[in-house]
């Protein structure tokens, strides 16, 4: 017998199963999904997928949803007003979602498999989609390591106030108005610091310390309500302002689309060459809520997606223009 057996059975496979594999689990797709959706069944089948066979709910994540991280483009992951589902007799999901990064450290010949065969080391090809602000607790706690290989980054999604009052434009706490997540809603009683998330994700990607670079970040925020336009920069959770406070060097882009029942706004940001952040704004009107007009909310999702270009749609239309030079320390 040969004593020199690999210790590891893995390693013991054909090296044409192991690519196979490689490819089967790995998230190297050109385009990835991220949010969670709701389970659908009887309580009963929805309490046994939950718990069943020793698993525990996500934590941090509404009652009686899953995670999910889809290998394409999956519109409904996105969607506000149409919130994709799992039947509770689907196949249950591991929660494992390997990226291939942590793998390159594992021993020198899975590197060079990996490295050989999926041109891994310098590739930045995935174009990821996240629902905001549940997507983005799952791409930070499952798959955080897959910012190493974005080529963009589109989060799309819904905005409330918990503590700021569109009506006073102020904070109010203990405002009727104020929509406060009760933590007995989440899986755990955890209520992820969304903003934070946020903050933390721009950081890398256009701080004065970046890590990461991108093509294009892109946020399409639906703010609900006929007085919500104050929210969009009032509130210090606002996701727009929490772009806009941590984006230190980029061209930046803002579509202001107000209507009758909500207010979207579409950013988008992309690095520049000459140390300044130039910030283009135009407003639009939204149509939506009324007959043969989109639902409202509707907006969230681009009906453009998955396809998307480096130019923004701030072009033929009133636009103020700001630039502020950056100098970084």
């Amino acid at each position: 017998m040969d004593t020199s057996e690999s210790a590891c059975p893995f390693l013991d496979l054909p090296v044409e199963l192991r690519l196979q594999i490689y490819s089967d689990t790995l998230l190297e797709s050109s385009t990835i999904t991220i949010s969670t959706a709701k389970l659908t069944g009887t309580p009963s089948d929805v309490v046994h997928r939950l718990y069943g066979c020793g698993r525990a709910p996500f934590p941090g994540i509404l009652l009686n949803h899953e995670p999910v991280i889809e290998n394409k483009y999956d519109p409904s992951l996105l969607s506000v007003t149409k919130p994709a589902s799992i039947p509770s007799d689907a196949p249950y999901r591991d929660r494992a979602y390997p990226s291939c990064h942590p793998l390159l450290l594992v021993n020198k010949q899975i590197h060079n498999e990996l490295k050989s065969h999926f041109n891994l080391m310098h590739s930045r090809t995935a174009n990821i989609f996240i629902s905001y602000p549940h997507g983005l607790h799952i791409f930070n706690t499952l798959a955080p390591s897959l910012i190493r290989q974005a080529r963009s980054i589109h989060l799309a999604g819904i905005y409330t106030p918990t503590s700021f009052s569109p009506t006073h434009r102020a904070y109010l706490p203990t405002s009727p108005q104020s929509e406060i997540p009760a933590a007995h809603n989440y899986n755990g009683r955890v209520i992820p610091d969304s903003p934070t998330q946020l903050a933390d994700m721009i950081k890398t990607l256009f701080g004065p310390s970046r890590r990461h670079e991108v093509d294009k970040l892109e946020l399409r925020i639906y703010y609900p309500g006929d007085d919500s336009y104050s929210t969009v920069w009032g509130d210090d959770c606002s996701p727009i302002v929490m772009a806009l406070r941590n984006i230190y060097i980029g061209d930046i882009g803002i579509t202001v689309y107000r209507g009758r029942y909500g207010t979207g706004v579409h950013l988008t940001a992309k690095s520049n060459a000459d140390n300044r952040r130039v910030v283009s704004t135009v407003w639009r009107r939204l149509e939506e809520g009324r007959r043969g007009e989109p639902a409202c909310g509707e907006w969230v999702v681009d009906q453009k997606w998955p396809l998307w270009a480096l130019e923004d749609d701030t072009k033929d239309a009133d636009t103020v223009l700001t630039s502020t030079p950056r100098t970084e320390s």
